[in-house]
């Protein structure tokens, strides 16, 4: 059996660190929120977007009736989570 990191180098905590910190801005540009960040591992999370054009023309079309759910659901928004490891290696993982 072959090691799959065989031949590469160990980064210093200070590369981890570097290469998530990049990461987690890359993530930052697409809208997503730093929850936490600790050593080698940081915790993302993003509001989920609502369709507003298709809710609006049933709010149209049901005469305000569908404003209900649209209320609710602005209210219960749901959030995604996206967790970002980076291993020894340097090597980014992501989980959520």
């Amino acid at each position: 059996m072959t090691d799959a990191n065989a031949g590469r180098t160990v980064l210093s905590e200070e590369s981890r660190a570097q290469v998530l910190n990049a990461e987690v801005a890359r993530y930052a540009q697409d809208g997503w929120t730093v929850q936490a960040v600790s050593s080698g591992q940081a915790v993302l999370s993003k509001v989920r977007r609502m369709g507003w054009f298709w809710n609006t023309i049933g709010v149209l079309i049901t005469a305000g009736f569908w404003l209900i759910y649209v209320i609710y659901r602005a209210l219960n928004r749901k959030r995604d989570t996206l967790i970002i490891t980076v291993d020894a290696y340097g090597q980014v993982r992501t989980q959520g």
